[in-house]
């Protein structure tokens, strides 16, 4: 495995994990709940302004922390709607999905001769 490679492995199975379980450590409040959509749209916004500028690993990376940001927004949102009793499986479910990138950036390199 390439250098690259493995910086966006431990990036998506080892940082993205963590700061998703940070970001829920916040709490379920609406305060929280309005800063992770604003922060989710403002990385967005900067990867679309980066990838117009010709940076595209700085793109690629404020995409990935949209996800995580979007995934930390989901989980928030369902804690709020369903209560306490599914804490557990919010948090699990998306800890594995905090890892799917890694998954479509290995497919797409498989599929390019």
């Amino acid at each position: 495995m390439s250098a690259p490679a493995l910086a966006v492995f431990v990036t998506c199975f080892v940082a993205g994990p963590l700061l998703f379980a940070l970001l829920l450590q916040y709490g379920n409040s609406l305060r929280v709940l309005l800063s992770l959509a604003l922060a989710t749209v403002a990385s967005v916004v900067a990867a679309l302004l980066m990838q117009a500028g010709g940076w595209m690993l700085s793109a690629l990376a404020m995409l990935w922390l949209a996800w995580v940001l979007a995934l930390a927004l989901l989980a928030v949102t369902t804690r709020r709607r369903l209560g306490t009793a599914r804490q557990r499986w919010t948090m699990i479910i998306g800890l594995l999905a905090t890892t799917l990138p890694w998954f479509g950036l290995a497919t797409a390199r498989s599929l390019v001769p």
